[in-house]
């Protein structure tokens, strides 16, 4: 299974948290051979987890964002037999470039979920940035005005991005 099949997949019994603010516990997106970076978190952010199955296994969506800086980070990531996590990738925007929304993401002959290393953030030689950091982005906004707040609209996007069809309201 690759990494566009899980985004273009069918997915079923989506769980669908609330948000939080600052650190969150580590369960909820267990990283064993992750360090400190991947949980630390300011007051300044804010996150939100999805959780679902596809192909009859479970992945989990962690949404961290930080709108007084411009930044966005959604990881999709696989929960393992033992419950930890492979990040398969990770949708990014960051203000300090203004290039706009980019993916790191599993690639070429890694592109196997099963493959890919477990534990960690999305980083190595077998990821590749879409677009290339210096190729023209088609979507370079942050937020575009929405009921809810930025928060509400990197939600939808997140959401739209990997093809998640939440029911009900987005905020």
């Amino acid at each position: 299974m690759r990494v566009q099949d899980v985004i273009r997949g069918i997915k079923t019994d989506l769980q669908v948290s609330d948000w939080g603010n600052g650190n969150f516990p580590k369960a909820k997106f267990r990283l064993s051979r992750a360090g400190k970076r991947a949980y630390s978190f300011g007051k300044a952010w804010d996150w939100r987890f999805a959780e679902f199955s596809c192909a009859e296994r479970r992945f989990i969506i962690r949404l961290i964002v930080c709108v007084d800086k411009m930044k966005a980070h959604a990881h999709l990531a696989l929960r393992t037999e033992d419950g930890n996590l492979t990040v398969l990738c990770s949708y990014e925007f960051h203000a300090d470039r203004f290039t706009g929304w980019h993916l790191h993401s599993l690639c070429g002959e890694k592109n196997d979920i099963d493959a890919a290393p477990t534990g960690t953030l999305v980083h190595g030689p077998w990821v590749k940035r879409l677009p290339h950091c210096h190729a023209p982005h088609r979507r370079t906004e942050f937020y575009q005005d929405m009921q809810g707040g930025p928060k509400a609209w990197l939600w939808h996007e997140t959401l739209r991005f990997f093809r998640i069809d939440e029911k009900g309201s987005l905020v």
